[in-house]
């Protein structure tokens, strides 16, 4: 796949998903958890060969902050979180590990665990408006630093 292809994937992926820098209030640290963790074994993950993008689901349509009272109302209870991985690769095992041991603590620390689904540019390309509609208005918690060959 071609280079520019997988920038239009990610463009397409970035414009319906949030980047963790710019995201609003996250009043139970869901986010900055998982952004922690993430920066912890920053080096592990750039090792990853192919490994472009990583979006974590919306947790904060389940809860709502009632800020008069400070107060979290919990509307649905939640046992999963979508983890999206992209990249250009074949085989994903090494990413399932190191994604699986990245996120152990948040699944100790909240209970939630995390179905990661690893998604190479052909699969989301074939099935883009899916994944789109799944990850709307998720959140960006690692980009790749891209390299220019």
């Amino acid at each position: 796949m071609t280079v520019i292809d997988q920038e239009q994937v990610i463009t397409s992926l970035k414009s319906v998903t949030q980047d963790i820098s710019v995201y609003g209030e996250d009043f139970l640290g869901f986010y900055q958890f998982i952004f922690n963790s993430i920066h912890q074994a920053q080096d592990k993950l750039e090792q990853l060969e192919g490994l472009d993008l990583i979006v974590i689901e919306d947790l904060y349509q389940d809860y709502e902050k009632i800020s008069d009272q400070n107060l979290v109302l919990q509307k649905k209870e939640r046992e999963v979180l979508q983890v999206l991985s992209l990249g250009d690769f074949q085989q994903d095992a090494e990413i399932t590990e190191v994604l699986s041991e990245i996120l152990a603590d948040f699944l100790l620390e909240y209970l939630l665990i995390p179905i990661l689904n690893n998604i190479n540019y052909e699969q989301f390309l074939s099935q883009s408006s899916y994944y789109q509609k799944l990850f709307k208005n998720g959140v960006t918690v690692y980009e790749a630093k891209r390299r220019l060959y």
